[in-house]
């Protein structure tokens, strides 16, 4: 059996990394398969950045990239096609089905992205691709025309059976070859308070506001402790400025955006991590966020808005600290900077949990038995 990835992004950006490169390094170990990736951004369009890839395609240049997949695609007619996200790059795989030529595909759903959708900006290329130029129907669509579904969290699950009968719940994850703990914490004067992301719009601009807010609220009851925010994006200046502005009392590092294979040293000279979630949409409640499980991985303790996939991915004081609004946040950043015995016991309690539940290695199992069960062909 041979599978392939499609991704909409290239290696630098999380969903692309872990739900195409990573899933196909670890199901490639499986016995008799065989597993590739066509990534729009690092095969088809290695001369645009990430970020170009959502922010300022044109139609022209989308319509140029699904005609080189197409051309591509045209010699996988046996081949099982992973889909990651829906977006303008499923246009290719999803018509040549519509055609016949392609037999089957999984689509791979990791956000709630309707809204964000990057399609063709014309309607028609739309109709003519999907059939619909709405971007909810188009998503549907695609998901009802799938072989099965796989979603990275409990909320896009749900969204999924509607369309699909059969899903399967496999998370992010994250290498936990790569992503440790060091040997021994290093004793510093200060508790070092991580956020990582990309700042691409509003909501992530609103986590980091709450996440400012807490900490200005736990100042007066903790020493020697310091947000380190490590980041990029579109707002990542605009970010800056306005808490420098607002917040000019809380201790903050700003460090440019790291590449992949530096995140891992990164996180193991943090003690905590943050994972804010302002508001009550969609897109927050279904994400299955890369950092979280990084965080982790690496045994830091994770001060975590009681939303969407953390609540089942983290236990309340035993692997990290679930808040259910501001004030509990803030709460959750004094007990943990000022409890070193309470900060070694949730990031341990943190590592113990994604080696039996999130590492690449247990939903590569995953994904494999889940692709056995929907095809019927693949042996063990």
């Amino acid at each position: 059996m041979r599978i392939l990835f499609i991704g909409h992004n290239g290696y630098g950006y999380p969903h692309t990394r872990v739900r195409c490169y990573h899933f196909a390094r670890v199901l490639a170990t499986m016995p008799d398969i065989e597993t590739a990736v066509l990534s729009f951004r690092d095969d088809l369009a290695p001369h645009k950045s990430e970020a170009a890839m959502y922010e300022n395609l044109r139609d022209r240049e989308k319509l140029l990239l699904t005609g080189k997949a197409v051309l591509r695609l045209l010699r996988e007619r046996n081949t099982l096609l992973y889909i990651q996200k829906a977006h303008f790059h499923a246009a290719a795989p999803y018509w040549l089905h519509r055609l016949g030529w392609l037999r089957h595909y999984v689509l791979d759903y990791d956000d709630y992205d309707i809204p964000l959708s990057n399609f063709f900006v014309r309607g028609w290329w739309n109709r003519i691709f999907f059939g619909s130029h709405r971007w909810d129907e188009i998503t549907f669509r695609i998901a009802r025309g799938a072989l099965g579904c796989v979603a990275a969290s409990h909320g896009l699950e749900n969204l999924l059976l509607n369309h699909n009968p059969r899903v399967a719940l496999i998370p992010t994850g994250v290498d936990g070859e790569v992503f440790t703990p060091p040997e021994s914490r290093p004793g510093r004067d200060r508790v070092i308070f991580l956020w990582n992301g990309l700042v691409w719009g509003k909501p992530i601009r609103q986590n980091l506001l709450l996440v400012f807010r807490a900490f200005q609220r736990a100042l007066p009851r903790m020493e020697n402790a310091v947000l380190r925010i490590i980041g990029g994006g579109a707002e990542w200046e605009t970010i800056q400025d306005q808490t420098r502005r607002v917040f000019p009392d809380v201790p903050a590092e700003w460090r440019d955006w790291a590449e992949p294979q530096q995140m891992a040293d990164l996180l193991r000279n943090a003690d905590v991590g943050l994972l804010p979630a302002e508001g009550d949409d969609l897109w927050l409640k279904c994400k299955s966020p890369t950092k979280l499980f990084e965080y982790m991985a690496s045994g830091l303790p994770v001060v975590a808005t009681a939303c969407g996939e953390a609540v089942y991915a983290l236990r309340h004081l035993e692997s990290g600290y679930l808040a259910e609004d501001e004030s509990a946040f803030a709460e959750g950043i004094v007990r943990l900077a000022n409890d070193p015995a309470l900060r070694q016991r949730l990031g341990e309690g943190a590592r113990k949990q994604v080696e039996a539940e999130y590492t690449l290695n247990v939903l590569g199992e995953k994904l494999y038995r889940f692709l056995n069960a929907i095809t019927g062909s693949l042996q063990k």
